[in-house]
Formats: structure tokens, sequence, C-alpha cells
């Protein structure tokens, strides 16, 4: 009798999850990416962006409704309207900030972001020259890397 009253217990919890019960829902079922990096190296070429320092910027964000409004951002957009985004959604928005001479490399360890959950990962670079300067990062396992050159970046996986 006790175990048909848990079996019913955790049947209750599986049939609330899969109708929509949010809180139920995230439990079983969290929403969202989970970060999978061993590292994440970034490296600008020599003479990248007009010979001047790159500001890259890699952003977390594990709010749906905020990620779909970031994740349709230039980068251009997105420098000018980062610090007021990072006071108005410091829950759901993390912000690494970087800058870069050309001719430099920088590689992290994956203690800084791998089994983070977010709902987008995305990279932005702030080039002197006109472009949409961001690439999504989410969807990348192992090693990250990101290469930025003259003009544009690439951001992949390496092989584990």
């Amino acid at each position: 009798m006790r175990q048909r009253a848990i079996l019913r217990i955790v049947l209750m919890c599986f049939v609330l999850a899969a109708s929509g019960c949010g809180s139920v829902k995230n439990f079983v079922m969290p929403a969202g990416v989970k970060l999978d990096w061993e590292s994440v190296s970034l490296s600008v070429a020599a003479g990248a962006n007009r010979d001047y320092p790159l500001a890259i910027d890699v952003v977390l964000i594990s709010d749906e409704s905020l990620a779909q409004k970031v994740t349709g951002m230039s980068a251009r957009e997105w420098f000018g309207a980062r610090d007021s985004l990072r006071k108005a959604f410091p829950e759901v928005l993390s912000v690494d900030s970087f800058e870069l001479a050309p001719g430099e490399s920088l590689k992290l360890a994956d203690k800084r972001w791998s089994g983070r959950r977010v709902a987008v990962a995305l990279v932005f670079a702030d080039y002197l020259v006109a472009g949409p300067h961001v690439a999504r990062v989410d969807t990348l396992r192992g090693r990250v890397q990101l290469d930025f050159g003259a003009s544009e970046f690439t951001a992949f996986s390496l092989e584990r």
C-alpha cells in the first residue's frame, strides 16, 4: 500500500512536469544547455583590429526572453547596452570581459564556465570595422577556440 502511494507521488510529479508546471518541470528537466567546455582559448592575430586592442565579451544568459533579445544584437549594440543590461539583469546575465592586443593569446580553464546551465552563450568582439561580430557558442564542446582575425572571428571546438 505504501509503495503505491510513493508511486502515485512520483507519477504526479512527472505529469506536472510534462504539463508545464514550471518549478517541478525545471527540477526534473532543467531548462537550457549545460556547457561542456574543457577550456576556452582566445587568440588575436597580429595586425587584427587595425593594430588596436580588441574588447571581447563572453556572455552567458540563463533567461530565455533576455537571450532572445541579446541574440539579435550586433557587437556594437551589445557594447552600447552592456552596462545597463548588467544592472537590469544581474541574476540571469553573466559577462566576462577581456581586452587583448593584436598577437596576444589567452587560455582559460574549464572551471570558469563548464557545467553552467544557460539559455545561450555568446561571444561579442568590439572591432573598429562594421559587422555583426557575434558568435553563439553554447553548442560547442571540449576545447573551445576563438580566433580573432583582421576584421572578423571564428568560434569552433577542437578535438578532445
